[in-house]
């Protein structure tokens, strides 16, 4: 699916000058206003948008394809359709799903077509909050004047003046990062596989 065409934006500046994108589109409005997109940002030499439901009809290409990517609800249904567009041998396929349900009929599918090399990676977005944090330096039983319990070197030059160790406290400051406690958004799932 070309969908609002970014990612095929991003794949045609990764196969350009000589590689050519072929995006098929379910959807007649989204096929045509990214059309006029590609056109309007100068790389229609580079892309063909056509318009079909490619679990019926295909891609429109046969044993050409480097890759195809997948980013539709029923991507199983196009499995067949994805082997006969890529190239005789070693062509790849990714397909993109946000339920593990659908992955595993993809996988099932795959297999059935004699795809190898099949494996899935979830890509799920986590941010993480930066912080400053001070912890106390730990008694392991050397005296307070020994600067090498703390493992800070004041004899080092890029150490002088460092507000990261406050010996006279016994804390060390330093940075911290931890996922926020809630998180909005949603997994997905990214399915490789090669052709025999």
């Amino acid at each position: 699916g070309t969908g609002s065409g970014s990612l095929s934006h991003a794949l045609i500046r990764t196969v350009a000058p000589t590689g050519h994108l072929y995006t098929v589109e379910f959807h007649q409005q989204r096929a045509e206003k990214a059309r006029e997109e590609f056109q309007e940002h100068g790389v229609e030499h580079l892309v063909t948008v056509t318009n079909q439901d490619v679990c019926k009809n295909g891609f429109g290409v046969s044993n050409i394809a480097d890759a195809v990517f997948l980013d539709i609800p029923s991507p199983w249904e196009a499995i067949g359709h994805a082997k006969s567009a890529l190239k005789a041998e070693g062509g790849r396929i990714c397909s993109f799903s946000p339920c593990i349900e659908q992955v595993q009929r993809t996988c099932l599918a795959m297999e059935e077509y004699g795809f190898t090399e099949i494996n899935t990676l979830e890509i799920l977005l986590r941010v993480y909050n930066v912080r400053t944090i001070s912890l106390q330096i730990p008694d392991l039983g050397k005296a307070a004047e020994d600067n090498s319990s703390t493992g800070f070197d004041s004899s080092n030059p890029s150490n002088q003046g460092s507000s990261c160790v406050n010996l006279q406290q016994g804390t060390v400051q330093f940075k911290s990062g931890v996922p926020l406690r809630e998180m909005v958004g949603h997994t997905g799932y990214l399915t490789f596989a090669t052709k025999s």
